[in-house]
C-alpha cells in the first residue's frame, strides 16, 4: 500500500517537472526526475543518518517491486558482519557476491534488496549481499576488510557445497564496484590485515569508483549539480572515508595499482553511465585492464545517470539498461568457466 502511494506521488511529480536544459540528451523520463533534485536540500550538507534514511526510501520508491519468486535469509558472521543470501527458483549454480553502492557512507541490505532479487531471478543464480561498515563512523580500511571477510566466508560455504569456483563472481554498483575491485586486487598483493582466500572468477562493475584522487577529469568537472551523484557529493564521501595522504594508495584507489596486479585481474564487465562524475574513472579503469591483457566487456549507457539501477519503475530506458547490464554476466561467467588459469581469451567490447 505504501509503495503504491509513493509510486503514485512520484509519477505525479515527474509529470509536473520541466526538463533541465543541461540534461536534454538524458532519457526523457529521467531528465524530468532530475529537476526534483533542485528542490532538495544539498545532500553534501546533510547529516549521515538523514542521508541514509533518504537513500533507503528513494531506492524503494523508484525501483520495481521485489521479485516474489526469490527467497532470502540473513546470516551474521564474524564481528557482527551481516550478509543476505538470495536464492532464485532456478539452479543457483552461479553465484554473485554483491556490494551495495552509497559512497561508503550510505546503503545497506535493504537499499538494494529489490535489485538483488531481480539479479537472482534474471540469471537464475545465487546472490549474496554484504552489509559492510560505513564511514564516517568506520573509515578506511573497515569497509574493505569487511568485504574481504565476507568474501572469504562465502567462498568457504561455496566450496563446502561442492560448487564450481569458476561460477562465483563478485560485483557491485558505485562504491560496491569499488569494493569488488579491491577484493580482486588484494588477492594478488595484500596491504591490509586480511587477505582474500581466492580470486573471484569474474567481476561485474556498475559505474564504479576507481580513483579517489580524481578531481580533474571532464566528467568530474561537468556533473556538479541536479543529479543523483555530483562531484560535491563525492567530495563529501571521500573526506568522510579516507585521509588525504591515503588517497593515492592502491588499497584506496584501485586504478593506481601497478600493472603486475592489473594483469592478474579476472574477466571483467564495466558498465558506465553518461551523466555521472565517475564516468571517466570507469572508462579509464576498463582501458587499464585491457592494456594489461585482461578480458573486458565494456558498456556505456549514453542516456542514463549514475544510480540508474534504482529507476526501473519510472523509466523504460533505465529498465532496459539494467537488463543489458545483467545479461553481460552471462558473457563473463561463460568465459570464466571455459578458461583455465593463465591466458584469458579476448571478449569484444560492447558500447552504445
Amino acid at each position: 500500500m505504501a509503495n503504491a502511494l509513493f509510486s503514485g506521488i512520484a509519477r505525479f511529480l515527474v509529470k509536473l517537472s520541466s526538463p533541465h536544459p543541461a540534461w536534454l540528451a538524458m532519457d526523457r523520463d529521467l531528465r524530468k526526475l532530475m529537476t526534483l533534485f533542485q528542490s532538495l536540500p544539498p545532500p553534501e550538507k546533510q547529516a549521515p543518518h538523514k542521508l541514509r534514511r533518504s537513500y533507503r526510501m528513494s531506492t524503494s520508491l523508484w525501483d520495481e517491486p521485489a521479485d516474489p519468486s526469490v527467497t532470502s535469509h540473513d546470516e551474521t558472521i564474524e564481528d557482527n558482519l551481516t550478509i543476505r543470501w538470495y536464492s532464485s527458483a532456478g539452479s543457483n549454480e552461479r553465484g554473485l557476491v554483491f556490494f551495495h553502492g552509497g559512497g561508503m557512507m550510505l546503503g545497506d541490505l535493504q537499499s538494494h534488496d529489490q535489485f538483488c532479487r531481480r539479479l537472482a531471478a534474471r540469471r537464475s543464480m545465487a546472490v549474496v549481499a554484504v552489509n559492510y561498515r560505513l564511514a564516517p563512523e568506520n573509515p578506511f580500511p573497515a569497509g574493505v576488510e569487511d568485504a574481504i571477510r565476507a568474501w572469504n566466508h562465502i567462498v568457504e560455504i561455496w566450496k563446502s557445497r561442492n560448487k564450481d569456483m569458476r561460477q562465483l563472481g563478485i560485483g557491485g554498483d558505485s562504491a560496491g564496484g569499488y569494493l569488488a575491485t579491491l577484493v580482486c586486487q588484494q588477492a594478488i598483493k595484500s596491504g591490509l590485515s586480511v587477505k582474500p582466500v581466492a580470486m573471484p572468477a569474474w567481476q561485474w562493475l556498475l559505474y564504479p569508483v576507481t580513483d579517489l584522487t580524481d578531481n580533474i577529469s571532464e566528467s568530474w568537472r561537468v556533473y556538479s549539480h541536479d543529479l543523483p551523484l555530483t562531484n560535491r557529493m563525492m567530495h563529501r564521501f571521500i573526506e568522510s572515508y579516507a585521509e588525504r595522504e591515503q588517497l593515492a594508495l592502491p588499497e584506496v584507489s584501485p586504478a593506481l595499482a601497478d600493472s603486475e596486479v592489473l594483469a592478474q585481474m579476472p574477466a571483467t564487465a564495466v558498465i558506465t553511465a553518461e551523466f555521472d562524475p565517475l564516468k571517466d574513472q570507469g572508462i579509464r579503469y576498463a582501458r587499464l585492464l585491457k592494456s594489461a591483457g585482461v578480458s573486458v566487456v565494456q558498456r556505456h549507457e549514453a542516456k542514463l545517470p549514475h544510480a540508474f539501477i534504482h529507476f526501473s519503475r519510472i523509466s523504460s530506458g533505465a529498465k532496459l539498461g539494467i537488463e543489458k547490464a545483467i545479461s553481460i554476466i552471462d558473457q563473463i561467467c561463460l568465459q570464466a568457466r571455459r578458461t583455465l588459469p593463465g591466458q584469458i581469451e579476448k571478449v569484444e567490447e560492447e558500447t552504445t
